[in-house]
């Protein structure tokens, strides 16, 4: 293609005192588009005196000011303005715009922009597709992942490795799982985050059969999980009410050598109340305590309302006591557990004066008086 520096070469060609007189315009301006040293005054400056110098066809000069206008001084309608003044805008004007906005979380201007690309016949790439398609799933539009997905397909990305992964994150996202399994089986290599993921969503939604499948699969390609994968698994279990698959994957979690943090036992704490596995849940307790989990306000607040639940009233308390800091979620699981072993005047007693109780706490007290 054709730009204009080529022009305005061939012009000067024959008259070459010019040259050094264009390059003297020329330069200031790209200073003034250096992102570390311009303000959003200074690029709207340059801008004017592009337009004012009719040299706004030179495409270096104008992708500069559109990167610089989209992600160092966030000017959305400066950027839209100047993508729309260019004669010949190129893929990559629009990829600067797409990336910009979506990371601004700007997601209708981003797929705006997209389709004004796809209107104009400009094909996508490797780069502006993940963008798009993070927006797609930003805006929670099914309809605009799946026009997305198929403008990947004719353009012959949709087998590109960051292209898929990208298209699997969106639907994950967008909570199409049977969509987002067609994708991950198209995955030559799919890494453990994805594999985390998915796992994750089929935990969800109690899906035991499709978790122990993937399972398989898993191990079969040499993945590995880490903490991570077996905290969303157990998590996903205890939301689905599948609590003793849950207390299962935890324990094979700790066969398999994890180590349980704050977020993996305050996610299996819930279910082991929920099966009133006392003895269990002692053993769970002894490992915060043994890892340092003991003063962390998600795992106490886990603890007090799993001994509630066994009906160990002293034990919760005694939890509760033992904790330096304690703050609302604390006071409530304690209130709750104390009210749901019909002590209500001790629920009264023990919580500090002055802490805030959420209306269900709340109840929870007035249904035992």
């Amino acid at each position: 293609m054709t730009t204009y520096d080529d022009n305005l070469k061939r012009r000067m060609a024959g008259n070459r005192q010019l040259l050094p007189l264009f390059e003297n315009l020329r330069h200031p301006i790209l200073r003034c588009l250096n992102p570390a040293a311009s303000s959003l005054s200074q690029a709207q400056a340059a801008h004017a005196h592009i337009l004012k110098t009719g040299i706004s066809a030179d495409t270096h000069l104008s992708t500069k000011l559109l990167s610089l206008y989209a992600n160092h001084h966030p000017s959305p309608a400066h950027a839209v303005l100047l993508l729309h003044s260019l004669p010949d805008p190129t893929l990559f004007s629009f990829s600067t715009l797409v990336h910009a906005f979506t990371k601004l979380r700007r997601f209708p201007l981003a797929l705006r922009i997209f389709a004004q690309m796809v209107s104009l016949g400009i094909g996508p790439d490797t780069y502006v597709l993940p963008s798009v398609l993070k927006a797609c799933g930003g805006l929670s539009s099914v309809t605009a992942g799946k026009q997305v997905h198929c403008v990947a397909s004719v353009s012959g990305f949709d087998s590109d490795s960051l292209v898929l992964s990208s298209l699997f994150h969106m639907y994950v996202q967008l909570d199409r799982i049977t969509e987002a399994r067609q994708v991950f089986d198209r995955m030559p290599h799919p890494d453990v985050v994805t594999c985390s993921a998915l796992l994750s969503q089929y935990a969800r939604r109690g899906l035991v059969q499709d978790t122990e499948e993937l399972l398989c699969r898993i191990r079969d390609i040499g993945l590995e999980l880490n903490l991570v994968s077996w905290n969303g698994m157990i998590s996903g279990f205890n939301h689905s009410g599948r609590h003793l698959e849950a207390v299962v994957l935890f324990r094979n979690m700790h066969l398999e050598g994890f180590r349980p943090d704050e977020a993996g036992l305050s996610s299996v704490l819930p279910p082991v109340g929920a099966l009133e596995m006392l003895e269990i849940g002692v053993q769970i307790h002894g490992h915060a305590i043994k890892l340092g989990f003991a003063q962390d306000k998600c795992v106490v607040s886990a603890l007090v309302d799993m001994y509630g639940k066994c009906a160990c009233a002293v034990e919760m308390s005694r939890v509760f006591e033992d904790m330096d800091e304690k703050d609302v979620g604390v006071c409530n699981a304690l209130i709750t557990g104390l009210s749901r072993n019909g002590l209500v005047f001790a629920a009264r007693d023990e919580v500090p004066i002055g802490r805030v109780i959420l209306g269900i706490c709340i109840l929870s007290l007035v249904r035992c008086l």
